[in-house]
């Protein structure tokens, strides 16, 4: 799928009106309820689950008592209704006017119950993505697992649907598992897929933002065996249907931004060693940042270069020439996205999450270009809605990049 390019500075009335929607019991949550509360925020990263935290007034100023916590009554009520409770499921939608997007369903895990000196009250609601129940335990494993030479995102996510099995230490979910069959057509094959001493799901939540994809936990139309409601996990595009890259200009849409630029821990060669049963032969494979095809971060390889510092891997030891050489060349890659890693602030972007591309301008030729969005904060507040983020520079933008972008903006 070919990412949407969205110049923000040509969209300038988009982002007024900043609105939120809390659904509860199967339905939106009463206004009363959604009016105490004062601050929300989602935040999401490559490598946890992502959740939310939900600032509510817990004062009625009126009555002079407390609303959901540090009253006395059992029943439920206007006056003390339950939402707010651990356990229950909450569906958190961010953005403008009528156009909120759904940004997790989630469940209370905590309620920090905050009476201040002054009398009043406030309440700290966290939670997180009700797929938290589904990281049970990390595997390792590849992809594809049979002959066959090619495999696509969708494949694997419904592979995962089956339960694990533990004597081959193979993961899985234990869910049925709903893909877009139509999108799977339209995905890339892989000749290989690895996850690393991960959970299932959030291996699959990460495959997901890389396309632009969401995973969510849901209703089937679909009956079970004894005719019950039967859940069931989907990994398709979202709602929107399109995978969205944005350009953040400083000065223009990118509020603040904060590079680090070092190569104190930068290396321009890695060695990876070990030892050939079938031959009985030692392995010793030496790649360096010039040997790497694309290599990332191409604009800044002289740094490296001139640091000339080189690791040697030894554990676990390499059974092949092959995994040898795809296991030094991966450590360079590694390595080399972290030679320019950022944190930044914009307007508030439903749809800018962790694992997303966006493009940087604006800020010289060290930190201009692409970059992979690590984690992101979205609050909003009386202030207004802000999406802050962490992230790190892939590469720097192709030439003509800036001359396209201008053509669109001024379409």
């Amino acid at each position: 799928m070919t990412a949407e390019v969205i110049e923000l500075s040509a969209q300038r009335d988009a982002f007024y009106a900043p609105s939120f929607q809390i659904f509860a019991f199967g339905q939106e949550a009463p206004p009363a309820q959604v009016k105490d509360i004062v601050e929300v925020k989602y935040d999401d990263a490559i490598e946890r689950i992502d959740g939310f935290t939900l600032t509510v007034n817990n004062w009625d100023a009126q009555r002079r008592a407390p609303i959901y916590y540090g009253h006395y009554e059992t029943a439920v009520s206007p006056e003390h209704p339950d939402l707010f409770e651990p356990g229950n499921e909450l569906l958190l939608y961010m953005g403008y006017r009528d156009t909120t997007q759904l940004m997790v369903t989630g469940m209370v895990t905590s309620v920090d119950v905050q009476f201040a000196e002054s009398g009043h009250s406030k309440l700290v609601v966290s939670g997180l993505n009700v797929l938290q129940r589904f990281a049970r335990q990390q595997y390792t494993w590849s992809w594809p697992a049979t002959g066959n030479d090619f495999v696509r995102d969708s494949d694997i996510a419904l592979d995962l649907a089956a339960p694990p099995n533990e004597a081959l230490h193979k993961p899985g979910l234990g869910m049925r598992v709903v893909i877009d069959e139509e999108a799977r057509n339209r995905e890339p094959f892989f000749a290989n897929i690895f996850m690393n001493n991960q959970y299932p799901v959030l291996f699959l939540m990460e495959r997901a933002r890389a396309r632009g994809y969401q995973v969510i936990l849901r209703e089937s139309e679909e009956l079970d065996a004894q005719g019950e409601v039967q859940q069931e996990i989907f990994f398709g595009p979202t709602e929107f249907d399109r995978d969205v890259t944005y350009v953040l200009e400083w000065g223009k849409t990118l509020t603040s931004f904060h590079p680090t630029y070092s190569n104190a821990r930068q290396l321009f060669a890695v060695k990876v060693c070990g030892w050939d049963r079938t031959a009985k032969a030692r392995i010793e494979e030496r790649k360096t940042l010039d040997d790497l095809t694309d290599p990332p971060n191409r604009d800044h390889i002289a740094v490296a270069r001139s640091a000339n510092r080189e690791e040697v891997i030894t554990m676990p030891p390499a059974q092949t020439v092959a995994e040898a050489q795809r296991r030094a060349e991966a450590a360079l890659r590694h390595n080399h996205l972290g030679m320019v890693e950022a944190s930044g602030t914009t307007v508030g972007l439903p749809a800018l999450r962790a694992g997303k591309i966006v493009h940087i301008r604006g800020t010289g030729r060290h930190f201009d270009g692409i970059y992979t969005v690590l984690t992101t904060s979205h609050v909003l507040n009386e202030q207004g809605y802000r999406t802050s983020f962490t992230a790190r520079r892939a590469n720097p933008e192709e030439p003509g990049a800036h001359f396209a972008a201008d053509l669109m903006e001024g379409a």
